[in-house]
């Protein structure tokens, strides 16, 4: 038996809505973004862009409106969550053969395609549009920030807390750059030998705050 494709509302106690035919393709693009601080490429986070999925959906045979099947997607990207201040769409997950995107339907392009003599669509083509509503472990997981490797090229007017604030947004960290680049005697750096110097900010995703 083919597995078929769902789409799981999370915010509905997880009610699956199964597609009529599997997709024939999809794609996932992860793209990492960067951000110019003091000169220096600094890495700030991954994002998992929105997904889009092209459904296909025929009732020809049976003879009755396809918009039975395809007002329930549709329905998907109305507000119907309550949240803090306003509505959302309701919190979806696509699955299909161990693949899963988690997030909110914010487009449904619907394609009517054939029709009965009554005007009634038994054919259509739905473009499925997602936006990625990840959860705290993978919000963590795609900023990654602490977790990245940095480096900072010394110039005349650092000092070792502006650097720990500007990297690692907390200047009482200064110390912990300090050891990690081997700096003897911080209350003078930096000194001439220490222009153009590259320092390696140290991974803090494990450490406490000193």
């Amino acid at each position: 038996m083919v597995s078929k494709a769902t789409i799981i509302n999370v915010d509905k106690g997880n009610e699956k809505l199964e597609v009529m035919f599997n997709p024939e393709e999809y794609e996932v693009i992860t793209s990492a973004k960067y951000s110019q601080s003091n000169g220096n490429l600094q890495y700030n986070r991954s994002d998992l862009e929105d997904f889009s999925v092209s459904l296909f959906f025929d009732s020809y045979a049976e003879g009755s409106d396809i918009r039975d099947y395809t007002k329930k997607v549709a329905d998907l990207a109305i507000p119907t969550i309550s949240g803090t201040n306003t509505k959302r769409p309701p919190i979806c997950l696509f699955s299909w053969g161990g693949f899963s995107y988690r997030g909110v339907v914010s487009k449904v392009q619907q394609k009517f395609t054939m029709f009965l003599s009554t005007g009634v669509p038994v054919r259509a083509e739905l473009q499925v549009t997602f936006t990625s509503w990840p959860t705290d472990k993978e919000e963590s997981d795609y900023s990654g920030k602490e977790a990245c490797v940095k480096f900072w090229e010394v110039k005349s007017s650092d000092r070792l807390d502006i650097i720990a604030n500007e990297t690692l947004n907390n200047p009482a960290l200064w110390s912990l750059i300090a050891e990690t680049n081997r700096i003897e005697d911080p209350l003078t750096f930096p000194t001439a030998k220490d222009l153009g110097r590259q320092l390696l900010i140290p991974d803090i995703a494990n450490k406490e705050p000193l």
